[in-house]
């Protein structure tokens, strides 16, 4: 999925894996550990379906600036600590 200005510099290519449940335990048999931080997990692989869930998500992101926003496409597989600051507020 190519995300940012169309045809304009900032145009990124925002790439996952989608894995079904018979997928990962083939790649689990022949790899015991695996890490990946953009891996989307379906019951059934339905590329449609998989892309509009993605361009849903996106399109609700907003940020001051193309680089805030793409380090927010890039974090849509949340991790809790990411986006913490540690002050007492939080």
């Amino acid at each position: 999925m190519y995300v940012g200005p169309q045809s304009e510099p900032g145009e990124e290519r925002f790439q996952l894996t989608v894995c079904t449940p018979s997928a990962l335990a083939e790649r689990l048999h022949h790899h015991p550990v695996l890490i990946g931080r953009h891996w989307l997990f379906v019951p059934e692989l339905r590329p449609a379906e998989v892309g509009r869930w993605l361009s849903d998500r996106i399109a609700v992101l907003e940020a001051a600036t193309w680089s805030e926003l793409a380090a927010k496409i890039g974090r849509i597989g949340e991790w809790e600590f990411e986006d913490w600051l540690g002050g007492p507020e939080e």
